[in-house]
């Protein structure tokens, strides 16, 4: 049965009842508890780059510099805090420091950093698609078959463990494999070839 009022909710008893205030204004809010999907949201690919356009940017960038043409690159960090709203990642930052050579003194030019933003989001758009193991389900059951590893790892598609179980060997850094060889004293490889021979060493 259809209620007469959308603040209003109609029970299978057929009772209505008014929902209160505090309720619907809870309901608004349930974005709070996180993103609607957390795993496209902790992707590789979910920077603040992939998600303004050089308009936007631009808007800001001629704000912090009065209609210049350039800005300092030590206050990109600014820029791009400014126009999104939210710190970047060091992850995104790391991208903008190796494209435009931040690490270096100088100006750099509107054209430059339009050119920096879309190549970075042509690079995370192939990181992407790094998420996406499958496109046939054929090709997964014969993986699966034969017990074949997957082409990616998760630290290849995510920024962060999504599972318990992709947490374990979760790593930022190379890892060393130090190997330890057996080592034996005269005496023991004496005794080993005796036994090679079928001998008895004792």
């Amino acid at each position: 049965q259809r209620s007469r009022w959308p603040h209003e909710i109609v029970c299978p008893c057929l009772f209505v009842f008014e929902a209160p205030s505090s309720f619907l204004a809870a309901m608004q809010n349930i974005t709070a508890l996180g993103p609607k999907n957390p795993w496209t949201a902790n992707l590789l690919s979910a920077l603040g780059i992939m998600h303004f356009s050089n308009e936007e940017i631009k808007e800001t960038f001629n704000v912090l510099t009065d209609g210049a043409d350039s800005i300092d690159k030590a206050r990109v960090f600014e820029l791009l805090k400014t126009a999104f709203g939210f710190e970047p990642m060091p992850e995104e930052m790391g991208l903008f420091v190796s494209v435009l050579q931040l690490e270096e003194e100088g100006d750099v030019s509107w054209a430059e950093l339009e050119a920096a933003f879309d190549q970075i989001r042509e690079t995370l758009t192939g990181v992407s698609k790094n998420a996406s193991e499958y496109t046939s389900i054929q090709d997964m059951k014969d993986d699966l078959i034969k017990h074949r590893r997957l082409r990616k790892d998760p630290m290849d598609k995510f920024k962060a463990p999504m599972t318990e179980a992709q947490a374990i060997g979760w790593h930022e850094e190379e890892v060393f494999n130090e190997r330890f060889p057996k080592n034996s004293c005269p005496e023991t490889k004496y005794a080993d070839e005796m036994i090679k021979c079928r001998l008895e060493p004792f």
